[in-house]
């Protein structure tokens, strides 16, 4: 008995170490989003996790309570290469989903879990995405740690288990079969988190303001696992649908009364090019200093254009932005509307309204179109023209994820020129995506650790430059509007926390000789959504937008409300001419935060309105 019990706390020391070691590499991998916290409250992230740790631990240790029990029983020492087996292989799981989060986080901000794990459902995806320097990182540091708790496991825990020096009486069968089930239960306690009534939840371990601090103290295999069950479109509505915001109907408020706008183009039916700029961030867009080398062309458009200064993105992810920019689709936190819907085909674009005004409808993307379900989306909004990195010539060099920008732009100036007028033709880049592999290097020098994320937008950048040189020679060219909007943004040159709104602004401009000259050069610094880009659009086409794309508004009307909502894994947030604010879903203590702010809390209602407004929404979808 002794001997078990002492096996059973070095145990439970080796995997509170084991959970240790990996928090503290999060931490320095990390620490530029909590640069000048106090160290105090830093280190408090080792002691606010030890409640999931301890939960964790009792998933491992049910199953590990059965093996000896069986192994006592018969008698038999195979139970314990078993036992070692098992902890070994519960190791390395770990140990490569802790360090798959670190890079995940450099990414996303977020933490590993259904939301980034779906997006590898595709084997290409996984073996394309991370860049070299990735891989290395990851094989090296999952087999250096794994190595090294091996070691510690081997020397330290492991022991025999199967007490083959004791006579097997019925007495005995009694007292083992007493204590097996008196451990197992208190395994299942310590898995559930205790005696409540409710199970431990997500929020257990926050205790900081700063999010990254709470996702360290987070247990990455417990949040994995609690995601992976909570992933069915059930589970992720029902948080918002059992929302209870207080005051008039969201719509009340996000939408404004019919309005007269200004007529910004010179015809109702211009062509039109529709370029959704892959992961591009506001921050790259920057016209003055050090920061304007990045993309000088696209800054020299903004110049002779109309550019939306204050645009947010709606979600963090592609099969997010796509739907958004082109449908007017709305996000809540974790859900996909592409990956969430099996009859996607059902769902709004803008190519079925511009159809009806006898527009020819293409879209070129230069990677996998399987991606996120973008493939069913766009075939089953019955563009005329479909093609992908599988319909480009073979000659045509490749990198991970496909065609570089260059040949991407090249390809669809070719496609256009064979488009009967008036078009919508919609050019989707893919090289300013992980693992940024384009086939030149500018050195820049900016970005420190996300310089070769720059450096791709800087090539994407100049191949719009080749794209536009060229169009100006087309026929096409004088009846065209040209539509720039990012997917989504994304970690730039500039550090921002999860919290900082302006991490979710991206890039919108129109530009073009269909543009009337008195708005050529005009910067608009509203507050909009990346969802109001179908109601720009379609209002100046005189098109009625508000019965299929209710979350789409007009930005230029005169009495439009200055807000704007964004959303990434665990969290939402909104942007207005009052103030901003950005919501923890999960942290249950959330509103004790806002104490007596009068805004914050106002703001935190409006949010409740907008995922609660959204989650019905999508359920009847």
């Amino acid at each position: 008995m002794r001997r078990f019990i002492f096996y059973l706390i070095r145990l439970i020391v080796y995997f509170l170490l084991l959970f240790a070691v990996h928090r503290m590499l999060f931490l320095l991998d990390a620490r530029k989003y909590f640069d000048g916290a106090p160290t105090k409250e830093v280190l408090y992230s080792f002691v606010s996790a030890l409640k999931l740790d301890i939960a964790t631990i009792g998933y491992f240790t049910l199953p590990t309570f059965v093996l000896i029990f069986i192994g006592i029983i018969l008698k038999s020492d195979r139970v314990n290469k078993i036992l070692r087996y098992f902890h070994l292989l519960i190791t390395l799981i770990y140990s490569g989903l802790a360090v798959s989060e670190i890079l995940l986080y450099r990414e996303w901000q977020t933490k590993l879990g259904y939301d980034s794990l779906k997006h590898f459902t595709h084997f290409s995806e996984i073996v394309k995405t991370p860049s070299i320097s990735m891989v290395l990182y990851f094989t090296g540091m999952t087999t250096l740690t794994f190595l090294l708790f091996r070691w510690l496991y081997l020397r330290w825990v492991a022991t025999k288990l199967h007490y083959p020096e004791i006579k097997r009486r019925w007495l005995f069968y009694v007292i083992v079969s007493v204590l097996y089930i008196f451990f197992s239960l208190a395994a299942f306690i310590t898995l559930r988190g205790g005696m409540n009534r409710f199970p431990i939840g997500l929020s257990v371990s926050y205790y900081s303001k700063k999010s990254v601090l709470n996702d360290s103290a987070t247990n990455v295999f417990w949040h994995t696992v609690y995601s992976l069950l909570h992933s069915s479109e059930r589970d992720l509505l029902k948080p918002f649908l059992d929302y209870h915001p207080q005051g008039a109907d969201f719509f009340q408020f996000y939408r404004p009364e019919k309005d007269t706008f200004p007529s910004i183009l010179k015809t109702n039916h211009p062509n039109i090019v529709f370029f959704i700029l892959e992961s591009w961030s506001a921050d790259v867009c920057l016209t003055k200093g050090r920061d304007s080398l990045i993309a000088p062309f696209f800054n020299q458009l903004i110049r002779q254009g109309l550019y939306f200064s204050n645009c947010y993105a709606i979600g963090h992810v592609s099969d997010q932005g796509v739907p958004a920019s082109l449908g007017a689709f709305p996000v809540i936190p974790a859900f996909s509307i592409l990956t969430g819907k099996q009859q996607v085909g059902e769902l709004a674009c803008i190519s079925d309204e511009l159809k009806t005004k006898k527009y020819f409808t293409g879209f070129l993307y230069g990677g996998q179109l399987d991606f996120g379900n973008i493939r069913g989306y766009v075939y089953n909004k019955g563009f005329d023209e479909v093609a992908d990195v599988q319909h480009f010539p073979s000659d045509i060099r490749r990198t991970a994820l496909g065609v570089p920008d260059l040949p991407l732009y090249q390809e669809l100036l070719r496609r256009i020129d064979k488009a009967p007028s008036p078009f919508f033709y919609c050019g989707y880049n893919v090289s300013t995506h992980s693992p940024y592999d384009v086939p030149v290097d500018y050195k820049l020098n900016i970005g420190g650790i996300n310089a070769p994320f720059i450096n791709t937008i800087h090539y994407c950048d100049s191949s719009l430059n080749v794209f536009f040189k060229e169009a100006k020679t087309k026929p096409w060219y004088d009846n065209t509007l040209f539509v720039f909007v990012a997917d989504h943004s994304h970690e730039s040159q500039i550090i921002r926390v999860r919290e900082d709104k302006d991490r979710y602004k991206i890039p919108l401009l129109l530009f073009g000789p269909a543009l009337k000259e008195q708005y050529c050069g005009q910067i608009n610094d509203h507050i909009i959504s990346q969802l109001d880009l179908v109601g720009l659009l379609l209002s100046q086409l005189g098109i009625d937008y508000q019965t299929r794309y209710p979350f789409s508004r007009n930005p230029l009307q005169s009495n439009g409300k200055q807000i704007a909502f964004y959303n990434f894994p665990g969290g939402s947030g909104i942007v207005t001419d009052k103030g901003s604010l950005t919501k923890n879903i999960a942290d249950k203590n959330f509103l004790n935060h806002l104490k007596n702010d009068t805004t914050a809390l106002r703001l935190n209602n409006e949010i409740e309105k907008y995922l609660n407004t959204t989650a019905n929404y999508l359920k009847g979808l």
